[in-house]
């Protein structure tokens, strides 16, 4: 097992370092550049300790495997519209019922008045019982 001395650095921080006060550098010139100082540096360790800190150049475009933007918020958008169609059927069912219930509600009152009357003397036995 390698025993480390506590002066010792890290082959990742000598990257970071590097790349710090050389931000121009590309990740291939980095390697170069330590591996003539004499560290033993390659290209997936310098891409591993920059990774996150904004060394080394920065990627351009949009990430593989995303969709648009736009794509998605249409996307978003017919099955949102969707999802209201159906609520919209559901309580298009239950507003129908409804109505047909309250219709034979006022027939047997004989008129809306004589039927809101009784809606308003039902609330109030209701606040007295509660």
């Amino acid at each position: 097992m390698k025993k480390e001395n506590s002066t010792s650095v890290s082959t990742s921080q000598v990257v970071r370092d590097y790349a710090a006060q050389n931000p121009e550098l590309g990740q291939s010139q980095i390697v170069k550049d330590l591996v003539a100082q004499g560290h033993k540096v390659y290209p997936a360790l310098v891409s591993q300790a920059l990774r996150g800190t904004g060394g080394g150049k920065k990627q351009k475009g949009a990430k593989r495997g995303r969709k648009p933007a736009a794509a998605k918020t249409a996307k978003t958008a017919k099955t949102a519209k969707v999802a209201k169609a159906k609520t919209m059927a559901k309580s298009a069912e239950f507003n129908l019922d409804s109505l047909k219930l309250a219709a034979n509600f006022i027939k047997q009152c004989g008129s809306v008045e004589k039927a809101i009357a009784a809606i308003q003397s039902y609330e109030k036995i209701a606040a007295l019982v509660k």
